[in-house]
């Protein structure tokens, strides 16, 4: 299952935390891998890096305001709901 990837604790250090510093370049399956790769990653990823960029530039802080919330798909390990506090 996809919802397993990047989370196997026998690989990754604290798999269940979110760390931005973890060097996942060449092997994270999020988009998939092979013949299954997704062909919209590239655009995705672009997509992600606009909006990041914009929102590091303007931001102060980021802080949770709350608990997330995660959706119940047997394939997927998605949010449904992340509550943030920006300071700009």
């Amino acid at each position: 299952f996809s919802g397993c990837a990047n989370r196997d604790p026998r690989f990754w250090e604290n798999p269940e935390k979110y760390d931005i510093t973890r060097d996942i370049a060449g092997i994270h399956v999020a988009f998939g891998h092979g013949t299954h790769t997704c062909i919209g990653q590239m655009i995705a990823r672009l997509e992600a890096d606009c909006i990041l960029r914009a929102f590091a530039e303007r931001a102060v802080t980021l802080e949770p305001a709350g608990e997330p919330r995660y959706r119940i798909i047997n394939q997927l390990h998605t949010l449904d709901y992340l509550p943030l506090k920006v300071t700009a």
